[in-house]
């Protein structure tokens, strides 16, 4: 029996291939960020997503499984953003004074939250229920990310593990909720939030209010 030779792999063709596996997979991620932030995991469908990316029926489901494993892939999309940012922060912290590193970061927080109030907004979709999505997020992003701040802040301002917890809710809340709340500030205070002189204002207010002075 003659078998003909396999034929050869193309580098180029299984490029192409990754190419559009990674377009898709992106264009997807991006898609599902605003729609679970607005929404809510059990309000938004498989086709929803698919719309919003503008791919064929068929290709979430394709790419990751299920919707389930999806959100846990926008999740982590969004909250790797923060951690790689923070850690960056942490580490410019080792050059400077205690009370300016703190300041510093509270800063990221800020400007963080006006980039990307989707964050926030997807926060007050999870935090507020018990769910598989608020134990992912716990476990995987936010007590990692805790714990490392929690390290600096009772150092720096001597406060009990109880205390940091109200301070870090009283930093979150302040940083987030002006900017995740942009309808209502443009109609009730008559300006965006999130320009850039604003943003620069909040910021100054919280480091003034949460470390008594102006950094």
């Amino acid at each position: 029996m003659n078998l003909s030779p396999p034929e050869p792999v193309n580098p180029k063709r299984i490029r192409r291939v990754q190419e559009r596996t990674e377009v898709a997979r992106a264009s997807l991620i991006r898609a599902g960020v605003p729609l679970f932030a607005e929404k809510g995991f059990d309000a938004v469908s498989v086709r929803d997503i698919e719309i919003a990316a503008e791919v064929k029926r068929g290709m979430m489901a394709y790419h990751f499984g299920d919707k389930e494993t999806f959100w846990k892939a926008v999740a982590d999309f969004t909250f790797e953003q923060i951690d790689a940012q923070r850690d960056l922060r942490l580490d410019m912290m080792k050059d400077i004074s205690d009370r300016e590193g703190l300041a510093l970061m509270i800063r990221f927080y800020v400007r963080f939250y006006a980039q990307h109030p989707e964050l926030s907004r997807l926060m007050a979709q999870e935090a507020r229920q018990e769910s598989w999505r608020i134990d992912y997020l716990v476990v995987t992003h936010i007590r990692p990310g805790s714990m490392v701040l929690e390290q600096h802040v009772r150092k720096i301002l001597n406060l009990s593990a109880r205390e940091f917890a109200h301070w870090y809710y009283i930093m979150l809340s302040a940083s987030a909720t002006i900017f995740s709340f942009e309808p209502e500030c443009k109609r009730l205070f008559g300006f965006n939030p999130r320009n850039e002189d604003v943003i620069e204002t909040h910021a100054d207010m919280i480091v003034q209010m949460l470390l008594g002075q102006s950094l």
